[in-house]
């Protein structure tokens, strides 16, 4: 070591050494800390396809689609499509036309389990399902579709 860092060192040590005794009291005082984690809750679906068909849709056709939700653990939620315009009404079915232009539309049952679930603080999933009921005898060919939304209520 150089002399000048010879004489730094020193220098600091002797200051802390001479630093301890100069407080002849203390007090002291407590306070808290925290964090506040707050509510949250999202939730996204997959699709729902019927699959392909030619000149008959037959009665009883299922399909399924996955609800994922996310939510802040242990937070209790429900899953509901809306009913007559209104998320909160936590209903667990809903009715679609699938819809092809100006085509007859297709009809289709959906279903949810909506009564209360607690959420992990991870991905919650839940099955979706789909039903066409009554069989479509030649229906126009292309794609039908509709759009439905799932709501998380929390």
């Amino acid at each position: 070591m150089n002399r000048l860092a010879t004489i730094a060192v020193t220098s600091s040590l002797f200051l802390l050494v001479q630093g301890q005794g100069v407080f002849a009291a203390s007090a002291s005082a407590s306070f808290n800390v925290g964090v506040t984690v707050n509510v949250a809750c999202t939730v996204s679906a997959t699709d729902l396809n019927f699959g392909t068909f030619a000149a008959l849709i037959p009665a009883n056709t299922t399909a399924s689609a996955t609800a994922t939700v996310s939510c802040s653990k242990g937070t209790v939620y429900a899953l509901s499509f809306a009913f007559r315009g209104n998320p909160n009404a936590a209903r667990g079915t809903a009715n679609v036309n699938m819809l092809n232009g100006a085509n007859p539309a297709i009809p289709a049952s959906l279903t949810v389990q909506n009564g209360l679930q607690t959420a992990t603080g991870g991905n919650d999933t839940t099955t979706i399902g789909g039903t066409i009921s009554a069989a479509v005898i030649n229906p126009a060919t292309g794609t039908y579709t509709a759009a439905q939304a799932i709501y998380v209520l929390y």
